[in-house]
């Protein structure tokens, strides 16, 4: 090879290489990103399953729990009501930016052996939509949407 091809092909191989590692540098950091997000909302969604248990457990002292959901008549609130009650504190709301923080619509579904006693032989069914900035289960739904534009 004459020295003018080796002076022009060597550093275009350089500048390739640095190119393609500032490329898998930066989707390894997205991947990287992404996962601790991930991370957060799972420790979010767990602080409120552990909230809505608690929840459940004191406004139906003897009925099962479950999480798989069914389509039954029941109730359904969001993270103001677990707040407010004391089931959950703000802090593990906490949106990955540190700065604002994120909803939940819990949907509460019962269902009882006898319509008459909502005591015993009963089941109760949660499912949990959750709310951030960046993320958003599908189901979810604000009740503070639009209060703003009424008042």
């Amino acid at each position: 090879m004459s020295k003018k091809i080796k002076f022009i092909i060597i550093p275009l191989i350089i500048l390739l290489i640095i190119f393609l590692s500032f490329i898998l540098l930066n989707r390894y950091n997205k991947a990287n990103e992404k996962r601790l997000n991930e991370n957060r909302y799972n420790e979010i969604r767990k602080s409120v399953e552990k909230a809505v248990k608690w929840n459940i457990g004191a406004m139906y002292p003897n009925c099962e729990i479950s999480d798989g959901f069914k389509d039954l008549s029941g109730t359904h609130y969001n993270s103001s009501f677990l707040i407010n009650n004391g089931y959950i504190k703000k802090e593990e709301l906490l949106d990955i930016d540190n700065k604002s923080y994120c909803d939940v619509y819990v949907d509460i579904s019962t269902e009882y052996k006898d319509k008459l006693d909502h005591q015993r032989d009963c089941k109760i069914y949660y499912k949990i939509y959750l709310k951030c900035n960046e993320y958003a289960d599908k189901g979810y739904i604000d009740w503070n949407e639009g209060f703003e534009s009424r008042n």
